[in-house]
C-alpha cells in the first residue's frame, strides 16, 4: 500500500543505508556516492512515498515538482527493497504515477535511467504505456562508485499524451 514516506522515516534510513555500496543497487543513485536520505517536510518541492506490506517498507517511489516549470514532476526515484520484484511494489508504482496526473494533475513528467540498470526495459515499457517517450541518450554522464561511466537514457510524459493513452483503453 502506498503510504507518505515521513510516517516511515526510520525504516527507510535503515533501508537506504542497507543498498549503500550493494552492487544490486549501484544504479539507483546514479552517482558514485550515496547521502542520507531525509524525509521532505512538506508537499511542495518533493513527493515522497513509501510501498507498504503489513507494516514494513518494501519500497520508496518519489520525485520532485518544479513549480516554475508549470508543475512538472521530475527526478523519479523508484527503489524495491525486497529481493524479487513484487506485485504490491508494483501496483504501488502504478498508482504513484498515475497520481501525478490524475490526481495531483501535474502536466509532464521527467526522468531517467541509467542504462545498464536491470530496470532500463522496465522503464521503457512504462513510458509507452502511459504514453511517453524516450527523449534521448547522454552519453557517459554519471560515473557510479565503480569508478565506470555510464550512459543516461531520457523520458517524458506529458499529461495530455497519459491521457490519450488511457481515453482509448
Amino acid at each position: 500500500m502506498l503510504q507518505v514516506a515521513i510516517k516511515y522515516a526510520e525504516q527507510l534510513k535503515e533501508k537506504f543505508h542497507s543498498v549503500w555500496f550493494d552492487e544490486r543497487y549501484k544504479f539507483w543513485a546514479g552517482s558514485n556516492y550515496f547521502g542520507e536520505w531525509q524525509p521532505a517536510e512538506s508537499t511542495w518541492v518533493n513527493h515522497q512515498f513509501a510501498s507498504v506490506r503489513d507494516g514494513e517498507v518494501i519500497g520508496y517511489i518519489a520525485y520532485e515538482i518544479d513549480r516554475g516549470a508549470g508543475d512538472m514532476a521530475y527526478g523519479l526515484s523508484v527503489i524495491n527493497f525486497e529481493e524479487k520484484p513484487s506485485v504490491t511494489f508494483a501496483m504501488d508504482l502504478g498508482q504513484a504515477l498515475e497520481n501525478i496526473f490524475d490526481k495531483f494533475n501535474l502536466r509532464k513528467l521527467n526522468f531517467y535511467v541509467v542504462v545498464g540498470n536491470p530496470i532500463e526495459k522496465s522503464y521503457d515499457k512504462m513510458s509507452e504505456k502511459y504514453g511517453g517517450r524516450i527523449v534521448g541518450i547522454y552519453r557517459q554522464n554519471t560515473r557510479l562508485f565503480d569508478g565506470k561511466y555510464y550512459d543516461e537514457k531520457l523520458y517524458e510524459i506529458l499529461k495530455e499524451d497519459y491521457d490519450n493513452r488511457k481515453s482509448v483503453k
